[in-house]
């Protein structure tokens, strides 16, 4: 294998009258063209597959691999002109991979020497050489895995931390090198794992230097399903930098603890993540220091790095090999239409995440583009379900049971009110007997009585009456009559109904009123030095939401994150800082910070 190792120096020949051409004149003609065009593509491009080249299991020794074209790290078409069928054996590399659970079906670039011609007046020894060069693809089979840090530097990532890798699990992280203060953004956890790999749960807790959260603690977790059949994951965690600007930051400046399970195995342990992120004060300053790191150097990384076209899961018996499942672009080397690895033609990721709004308020929905990273996330407001008061009645009602023969018979009561007023009511009624297996204890029976009805079941309640009961409700009127059919006979001369009545009401009105939702904020008085940082903290009562909106009153008063941590200004005086209630926006509370 042989070809271009370098893009520079870009050189081109100088023609002028009488120039000796001479091989090597020809050659840097050829250099030329070929540095130019490579070029161009990795950086316009990125370096991936542009179409086709997926791989399939034929049989259990056989893979398919589709016709396509890629890109390698080094800006060469490479190409695959039509498919093909390739045993495990007969690929490059297939003796690596022997007593392997795993391995990587590799493409790169090949160049082939053909035509081979007698070079009439070349210095002894190279009489013979060939007369053309065919640039096309190699496959090759590996056990060995990337070097990750590489390969996601190469497709565009940022401060990449290895945090844990065995034979079965690797997990990566990678985080932005710039945030925009009080923006979301994306950091991103590669998971690679095994056939046998039971499913993953893993968590990454610590104190952040600059993720804006509940408690000023970042909290990252991933759980497999047991049902998902994947080798590789690139797992998006939605994060959000706090309200402060101009300052390098460490990611996780104490390290972080990982709490890892798999399967019945737990895995616990700090890892330190030498990752620092520089806060810009707005998306301008964002991409203005975007541009500024966007350099050759940047672009231009993992030129060695194959395109890994598929991650193998093998079965070795016998002496023999064989494929059990095959993952395709486990680490999505792939050039999109809408752009390269550094495009910017439309959003590369689309996320999303949904928050439950009172039920009275109006869904809406939120969208924030990162330009830097080509992301982009909806962020859903749903309303929850509508919340009911029920006003609920109580009351007994006795029927007086006819003479003689009773069974089949019907009685009815009087028009009487279910003390709920008008409007539908929902009713339910029960029966009073006397349960002579506890003694003749008063009991209720709802439903339908023939089920416990002559029951030689231990613990049963005996003496259950057969009896069926139903009520008929006037809404405009406010009252019902109750009926019941007699279905046996029926101890004594009477029966005592109770109806239990319930009316749903949606005064949201009077709802919010009983809420009484009140706030207090600490310190209410405090002193802070210029550019210096204090926390404030919100206690909501009368209401399940404990969130608040936090602001500074003043406009160049400073800033505070959604945490309540202040940033105090250039400028001293005296500042006021206004927590809002999530749940009702009129109900506020104020703190003033004194900035010396």
């Amino acid at each position: 294998m042989s070809g271009n190792t370098d893009f520079f120096p870009i050189e081109r020949n100088r023609y002028f009258y009488g120039k000796l051409l001479t091989v090597r004149d020809f050659e840097i003609e050829q250099t030329y063209a070929r540095r130019s065009s490579q070029l161009m593509n990795r950086l316009a491009f990125g370096a991936g597959v542009i179409c086709g080249l997926g791989v399939s299991a034929s049989d259990d020794s056989t893979l398919l691999i589709e016709s396509g074209m890629a890109i390698d790290y080094l800006g060469r078409m490479v190409a695959v002109e039509e498919p093909l069928l390739r045993k495990l054996q007969m690929i490059d590399g297939q003796e690596s991979i022997q007593g392997k659970a795993s391995a990587y079906l590799c493409l790169d670039y090949q160049e082939t020497d053909l035509e081979p011609v007698n070079a009439v007046g070349a210095v002894s020894g190279q009489q013979r050489q060939c007369n053309i060069t065919r640039e096309g693809a190699h496959l090759f089979l590996t056990a060995q895995e990337p070097e990750y840090r590489a390969l996601l530097e190469a497709s565009g990532k940022d401060n990449v931390t290895v945090l844990y890798s065995s034979d079965e699990l690797s997990l990566i992280l990678a985080v932005p090198e710039a945030v925009c203060a009080g923006r979301e953004f994306t950091a991103e956890l590669l998971v690679v794992k095994n056939e046998n790999t039971p499913p993953v749960y893993f968590q990454l807790n610590g104190d952040s230097g600059f993720v804006d959260s509940d408690d000023g603690r970042l909290h990252l977790e991933f759980r497999e399903s047991p049902e998902e059949k994947r080798r590789v994951y690139q797992v998006p965690f939605r994060l959000k930098a706090r309200q402060m600007s101009d300052l390098q930051s460490p990611f996780l400046p104490s390290g972080g603890e990982i709490d890892l399970e798999l399967g019945s195995h737990r895995y616990k342990n700090y890892v330190e993540v030498d990752a620092k992120c520089f806060l810009c004060r707005d998306i301008f300053q964002l991409a203005e220091r975007n541009r500024l790191i966007d350099n050759l150097d940047r672009r231009l990384k993992g030129r060695d790095i194959p395109i890994y076209l598929a991650k193998l899961e093998l079965l070795h018996t016998a002496g023999s090999m064989f494929i059990v499942s095959v993952t395709n672009l486990p680490f999505g080397q792939r050039i999109t239409q809408e752009g390269g690895a550094s495009g910017d033609n439309g959003p590369r990721t689309v996320t999303s995440s949904v928050r439950t709004l009172e039920y009275w308020q109006k869904p809406d929905v939120k969208a924030n583009y990162q330009p830097s990273t080509g992301a982009l996330h909806f962020d859903f407001g749903i309303p929850s379900p509508e919340q009911y008061d029920y006003a609920v009645s109580h009351g007994t009602v006795d029927l007086t049971l006819p003479s003689g023969v009773r069974v089949n018979s019907k009685i009815y009561s009087e028009e009487i009110p279910h003390g709920l007023g008008p409007g539908t009511v929902d009713v339910r009624l029960s029966i009073e007997f006397a349960d002579h297996g506890a003694g003749d204890e008063t009991t209720l029976c709802f439903g339908n009585s023939e089920i416990f009805v002559r029951s030689k079941t231990k613990n049963v309640p005996m003496g259950v009456p057969w009896v069926e009961a139903a009520a008929v409700v006037y809404p405009r009127r406010g009252t019902m009559r109750i009926g019941l059919w007699l279905h046996d006979m029926v101890e004594g001369n009477r029966l005592t109904v109770h109806y239990f009545a319930q009316k749903p009401e949606r005064d949201t009105n009077r709802i919010m009123a009983q809420r009484k939702v009140g706030i207090s904020v600490t310190p209410e008085f405090s002193h802070v030095a210029v550019r210096g940082t204090i926390r404030f903290q919100a206690e909501v009562t009368g209401s399940e939401d404990k969130s608040v909106r936090w602001v500074v009153k003043e406009e160049n008063g400073g800033v505070i994150d959604h945490n309540g941590i202040y940033q105090a200004p250039e400028l001293p005086g005296t500042y006021e800082i206004v927590a809002i209630s999530n749940t009702d926006e009129s109900v506020t509370a104020s703190a003033f910070v004194i900035v010396e």
